[in-house]
């Protein structure tokens, strides 16, 4: 079975979700009053694990929620859009995105995502403690 890779269309179409879920509120997510009309215009985006968020998708990178090896071995192909989630994305070194430290694992390790490494470029002022992280990881 051959890996299964988000095309364009699919990358656009998800990025598209994740802001409208934004727009509709996500729990653990608090924008400033000075990035509301972004939100809810459908300009940003956030982290599903960390809760990052950012107007700028090169911060951001879409990922196989359960990893596309694991899915081989079971012979049958993985719904490859119930299958993406957005996950923040090392950008600069010295940065510990979601996407990176995820690997070929489930999930994140704990304490890890631009939340964390780069408060100065998160749009997401909400405490550490209230951004709970994804429930619906396997």
């Amino acid at each position: 079975m051959s890996r299964q890779n988000f095309s364009k269309i699919l990358r656009d179409e998800v990025f598209k979700w994740n802001a409208a879920t934004l727009m509709g509120g996500v729990s653990g997510v608090r924008i400033d009053e000075r990035y509301q009309k972004d939100r809810e215009q459908g300009l940003m985006y956030y982290c599903e694990n960390c809760k990052f968020c950012h107007t700028d998708k090169k911060y951001f990178d879409i990922d196989h929620l359960v990893p596309d090896k694991q899915m081989q071995g079971t012979g049958r192909p993985s719904n490859i859009w119930q299958n993406a989630i957005v996950l923040c994305k090392s950008y600069e070194a010295g940065t510990r995105g979601c996407n990176q430290t995820k690997g070929s694992a489930n999930w994140p390790p704990p304490g890890v995502g631009l939340a964390r490494s780069r408060r100065d470029l998160d749009l997401n002022y909400a405490d550490m403690h209230e951004r709970a992280p994804n429930t619906q990881w396997p």
